[in-house]
């Protein structure tokens, strides 16, 4: 018999071996997350990640950033005394908040019943708790860019098919990067700062805009896509970051994102330029992805309301580029175990402390007279394109 105080041994509920098989199973599953290629710990990234181990719930994780040094130059013996210019500078907060995610383990006996032995075991159910939180977190993060959680968008660039100029094909992605370079010709918005593009892991400097396939379509469609296929290039290491490329235009890349499947709760919303409302934990997440708007029913995809149907369809599509989104993480994730009805059931819990928001940052002495920075979604905009 195995000595009961055997060093190196520790029972399943010891912190160690818990933390231990989340870290491992988070790991696993951060590949298959859409925003793994834009995730990094620092400004130039598409999703600005912080870890502040110390922030449990109800704790601040906070986003420091600098600004450039504006000012007007003096001539000649002009004094400079007690002329110099401010440094301009930026921050941002999120408040970390607690989720919980549970699966039921089951009956062993049931498990032997249907051939499946692997289905009530601890493995499976973290990897099972793993996958859960990843479409937790890019959903999060979707919901966050395209403004239903907390935050009107600021910027938006329409395509209602209309005119020629406000149709979706290639033509339109040149007149998106030119807006995305100058910050003028929002249809919403105004004249803003033109958001910085995020630095590839080889040095490019690329917006990203996600679209759905049903956006995808529309351009794939149009008349010049294959003349504007050919100009990609995306050779090399820059492969791997860009699953899904359908083109690129400049600095703009275009990348086809999933769409949206699952069950999101009636919020009472009167257009697409407002944010529904709903919290991170209030959707049934199947798929996640991006969601249209039906604006004859007023409800985005997943809510009760909504139609594919209808003929008042949006896509709503984001464009993503330095520090257009922000992830705090707090405290350890944790694996929590727990049986009842002596024994014979069980349930595995993951336990997440995080938060995520669009980066809108507060100026902390004064903003710039036009170039503002404060205020705006600053990384990040809207594209929305009717069906």
């Amino acid at each position: 018999m195995a000595n009961p105080t055997q060093t190196g041994v520790v029972p399943i509920t010891s912190d160690l071996v818990r933390k231990k098989w989340v870290r491992e199973g988070l790991i696993q599953k951060a590949s298959e997350s859409i925003f793994a290629p834009y995730m990094g710990n620092s400004y130039d990234a598409v999703v600005y990640q912080v870890n502040n181990e110390n922030a449990a719930e109800g704790h601040t994780v906070v986003f420091d950033f600098d600004g450039n040094i504006a000012g007007k130059a003096l001539k000649g013996k002009e004094s400079a005394q007690g002329k110099g210019t401010q440094k301009k500078k930026f921050s941002d907060k999120i408040i970390v908040e607690r989720y919980r995610m549970v699966v039921d383990n089951g009956d062993k006996f049931d498990g032997v019943n249907i051939g499946d032995l692997s289905i009530n075991e601890h493995a499976d159910s973290r990897s099972k708790l793993a996958d859960k939180y990843i479409r937790f977190k890019d959903q999060a993060l979707i919901d966050a860019a395209q403004g239903n959680t907390g935050q009107n968008p600021t910027h938006i660039i329409e395509f209602d098919g209309s005119t020629a100029a406000k149709t979706f094909d290639v033509n339109a992605l040149t007149r998106i990067e030119t807006i995305l370079k100058t910050g003028v010709g929002f249809d919403v918005g105004g004249v803003r700062r033109p958001p910085a593009p995020y630095k590839t892991i080889d040095g490019k400097k690329l917006w990203i805009m996600m679209v759905d396939s049903f956006a995808a379509a529309k351009l794939k469609t149009s008349p010049n896509y294959q003349a504007m296929v050919y100009q990609a290039d995306l050779r090399g290491t820059q492969n791997r970051a860009f699953s899904g490329v359908i083109g690129k235009i400049g600095q703009l890349v275009v990348v086809e994102a999933p769409s949206f499947m699952g069950e999101t709760p009636k919020t009472n919303i009167t257009s697409r330029t407002e944010n529904s409302g709903w919290g991170y934990e209030a959707s049934s997440i199947e798929l996640s992805g991006l969601r249209l708007y039906d604006d004859a029913n007023k409800a985005w995809t997943g809510q009760p309301d909504f139609d594919f149907e209808s003929t008042e369809l949006w896509s709503r599509c984001i464009i993503l580029g330095a520090s257009a989104l922000q992830l705090a993480m707090g405290k350890m994730p944790d694996y929590k175990y727990e049986e009842y009805d002596f024994g014979i059931n069980s349930e595995s819990l993951l336990e997440v402390w995080t938060n995520v928001q669009k980066t809108r940052l507060l100026a902390e002495n004064e903003d710039y007279a036009m170039a503002k920075v404060a205020g705006i979604d600053f990384g990040l905009v809207n594209v929305d394109i009717k069906l």
